[in-house]
């Protein structure tokens, strides 16, 4: 099994205690910290939006919630197992228009500036420099231009059994080079977008960096089309509706 069907494996097995596992490792409940990031997010936009690394789809659900039945709301994912769930949630939720795709971040299956907004939650961190990297080009690709960019991310945890085993899953993850994600990420969100700010959310274990896509800041990132590196969940394929 090669590292990315490893990857792929872990993390469709983890997506059944992945909530749970948040809360704990953040020290506080996560749906208020999610509804911030969706209300946020929503706030100003034409309610086209792509909740990426969606995960269980939290943000995803309260994004369809706050910008109602008229927007489109993508949540993506490359776990068939998180991809799951959100659905499963989703359903339970009465929220029907909700788009799950799973794919690859760095090789987004949409057409350039074609969202207002995307999200990302807990996941910058977890990838390596280049796959981030190409992640960021690729969202950039996607934005609008004046769109907005919002990830939410934790801060580094300073009780020591979290601090240990948010190292140890890194390292489990292979993601490594996280450590100096963590202490630069203004930086090198810097590069790709326009007015990155942070803010830390209450009672300050998480926070929120925002950047803007501005006219020339990340349009050469290279064009992919619609059906590279893509497919659909199962449950979704055939319906056609949502972004393209």
């Amino acid at each position: 099994m090669g590292r990315r069907a490893w990857r792929q494996r872990y993390y469709d097995l983890f997506a059944r205690v992945y909530d749970r596992f948040v809360a704990w490792h953040s020290g506080e409940p996560t749906g208020p910290m999610r509804r911030t990031l969706a209300e946020r997010a929503a706030s100003g936009t034409a309610g086209r939006v792509l909740d990426l690394c969606c995960g269980t789809g939290a943000v995803t659900r309260a994004l369809a919630e706050r910008l109602g039945s008229g927007s489109q709301v993508v949540g993506l994912d490359f776990s068939s197992g998180m991809l799951g769930q959100g659905l499963l949630a989703s359903r339970k939720a009465g929220l029907s228009t909700i788009r799950w795709v799973q794919a690859d971040a760095a090789a987004l299956p949409f057409k350039g500036g074609v969202f207002d907004a995307v999200t990302c939650v807990y996941a910058l961190y977890e990838l390596k420099g280049a796959a981030r990297g190409a992640m960021l080009c690729e969202v950039a690709r996607v934005l609008a231009c004046g769109g907005r960019f919002l990830a939410m991310e934790h801060e580094l945890p300073t009780r020591p059994l979290p601090r240990l085993l948010f190292f140890l899953r890194l390292a489990i993850i292979g993601a490594e080079e996280a450590r100096a994600f963590l202490g630069g990420e203004i930086d090198e969100l810097g590069d790709v977008f326009s007015g990155v700010q942070k803010e830390l959310v209450p009672p300050g274990k998480s926070k929120i960096l925002t950047g803007r896509k501005c006219a020339g800041r990340a349009d050469s990132a290279p064009l992919r089309g619609a059906e590279r590196g893509s497919r659909e969940t199962r449950a979704e394929r055939g319906r056609g509706e949502g972004v393209s």
